[in-house]
């Protein structure tokens, strides 16, 4: 989105009333939600986002996309020269998340209010968004924000602002077990801060209290592979835009295995889209999992089964057996172009019927 020092005109302006209800201007079924501004002569305009459709500010898109976790991401990137403002906070030259609530300015022109449409929202999460005022925590330069991107098992995903370089991150927030140690837990960190590659989902920071080790990562606005893969208009990806991706996420397995990193759970779902759109630039994320030494037989079989080689299988069953991480990263990359090709509905089921509760080694045996 481009913001310019003169008044921008707002393409595709539906007329709304001044209540800024969430249900504003979501009379299609499609739209997820809306921005709201007020014009110079006073009048409450809507400009409305629906899922694959960007609306246009100034000259450049605006979109919103498929979550992982079954929302709608908003996907705002600014390619101004002089930034856009976001809840108060300077953004530049950088793609950014919008929340439910969030205002957006472009300097010295209108500022506009985001409305997720109620049908995206939980209910308890749509009420703490409008009648509650966004909790925050600051950790240096970074402010995390109590917007939640996603969560798991051991961990959640928050949005965070780094205040420095005015740009969003996503912080991950690992609760601490009482009595684990230190250096391990600071594994994945550690283990990522002096990777630098464009196919690697990169780490800026670590800090950590008593409680909680916070994590600040590279920022993805375009959700996940499973996600776009499933969310496809076709239902699968055309074989030059899996070619695509298929190149990008070997360029950075060979990044780690030069430097004898695997991965060892390496999936659709780990595999995050920088920013929205077709024949996207793609991040290698979630490294919990990860083991320097990669050439090493090892017998703690760890990942998600689907994604295992025949040896990581069999030695679920057996504590005698071993397999070696970065053979183990191939034969799950293949995987992923296999999911890439086949049908959406098809790799659905197959994921209904492999991953069971044993499927998922997050634990080591």
């Amino acid at each position: 989105m481009t913001a310019h020092q003169t008044h921008d005109v707002l393409t595709q302006p539906v007329p709304s009333a001044p209540c800024l209800s969430p249900s504003i201007a979501h009379s299609s079924p499609d739209v997820c939600a809306s921005l709201l501004t007020t014009t110079l002569d006073g009048r409450t305009e809507a400009l409305v986002l629906s899922i694959g459709n960007p609306i246009t500010i100034g000259r450049n898109p605006k979109l919103c996309v498929r979550s992982g976790a079954g929302g709608i991401i908003i996907s705002c990137q600014d390619l101004s020269t002089n930034g856009i403002v976001l809840n108060g906070h300077k953004i530049r030259k950088t793609s950014s998340i919008l929340m439910h609530g969030d205002t957006l300015k472009i300097p010295a022109s209108q500022a506009f209010q985001c409305v997720l449409n109620s049908r995206n929202l939980p209910a308890t999460r749509l009420h703490n968004a409008i009648s509650q005022p966004h909790a925050f925590k600051d950790l240096g330069r970074y402010r995390v924000t109590s917007h939640c991107l996603g969560t798991g098992s051991y961990a959640s995903v928050h949005l965070a602002l780094d205040t420095s370089a005015h740009r969003q991150v996503a912080c991950k927030i690992i609760r601490r077990k009482p009595g684990n140690d230190l250096k391990k837990e600071l594994k994945e960190a550690t283990l990522l801060t002096s990777l630098h590659h464009p196919n690697i989902n990169r780490v800026y920071s670590f800090d950590y209290d008593p409680q909680f080790l916070y994590i600040m990562l590279q920022l993805s606005t375009g959700g996940d592979l499973f996600t776009y893969i499933t969310n496809h208009p076709r239902r699968r990806l055309r074989e030059g835009e899996a070619k695509y991706i298929t190149f990008q996420m070997l360029k950075g397995l060979q990044y780690l295995h030069d430097r004898m990193i695997s991965h060892r759970d390496l999936k659709p779902e780990n595999i995050l889209l920088h920013s929205p759109g077709p024949y996207p630039r793609i991040q290698i994320a979630d490294f919990g999992l990860a083991r320097p030494r990669a050439y090493e037989e090892t017998l703690h079989v760890c990942g998600t089964i689907s994604y295992l080689p025949p040896e990581g299988v069999r030695a679920l069953e057996n504590k005698n057996l071993g397999y070696v991480g970065m053979p183990a990263d191939c034969w799950s990359a293949g995987i992923v172009v296999f999911a890439m090709l086949t049908y959406a509905h098809s790799l659905g089921l197959a994921r209904r019927l492999l991953i069971t509760p044993r499927t998922d080694y997050a634990m080591q045996r």
